[in-house]
């Protein structure tokens, strides 16, 4: 009849064991409270007529969509639609200047073509992304420009339509009391374990 006893090689198998799971509950549970991205939108459409030399600034507000406190904007994306002006200079190209936090450059906004319509995709940059997660606004400003590469527009107008922000927010990460605990306890029995093997 076979005698078996704890070997030390076996109390090593049983203490793995026991603290893979106790990672495994760990990871679980950060798993479970960790919440996903979202995508939120703020619409503010202007529908203003811009001549040469004026100029029209709007205000995007995430706050009226109650972001939570709890997320931070990690990345955002302007959409400005534009189109064509009235008169027969509009078979001209039309330029505009986009400034604000974050912002900054010149467009061409109407098509090649009289009566074009033109949308244009931004990326908002650092400042942006800070004036974000500090108020949750954005101010935009765009200028019809009454000169551009050293030449007079005297026919730079359009229709600035629509402005859309579309922001990634993401959860900021704080650790748990519950998780925290636990990982205590898994390093406690790790701990433990090796005082055990020794």
């Amino acid at each position: 009849m076979a005698v078996f006893t704890n070997t030390p090689k076996a109390q090593d198998t049983t203490t793995m064991r026991e603290l893979t799971k106790v990672f495994a509950a760990i990871l679980a549970l950060l798993l479970a409270n960790t919440a996903s991205a979202l995508l939120v939108y703020d619409q503010n459409n202007p529908y203003v007529f811009l001549e040469s030399g004026e100029s029209k600034t709007i205000t995007h507000d995430l706050t009226d969509y109650g972001v939570p406190d709890s997320y931070r904007v990690t990345s955002a994306k302007l959409v400005l639609g534009f189109s064509d002006g009235y008169s027969s200079g509009d078979y001209y190209k039309d330029f505009a200047e986009i400034s604000g936090d974050g912002l900054s450059g010149i467009w061409e906004v109407d098509g090649t073509h009289a009566y074009g319509f033109d949308i244009r995709w931004l990326e908002v940059g650092s400042g942006g992304i800070d004036s974000l997660n500090t108020s949750g606004l954005l101010a935009v400003t765009v200028t019809a420009l009454s000169s551009y590469d050293g030449k007079d527009l005297l026919h730079n107008d359009f229709w600035w339509k629509t402005s859309k922000l579309k922001a990634n927010i993401e959860p900021i990460p704080v650790p748990e009391p519950a998780t925290l605990a636990l990982l205590g306890l898994g390093i406690l029995g790790l701990g433990i374990s090796r005082r055990i093997s020794k």
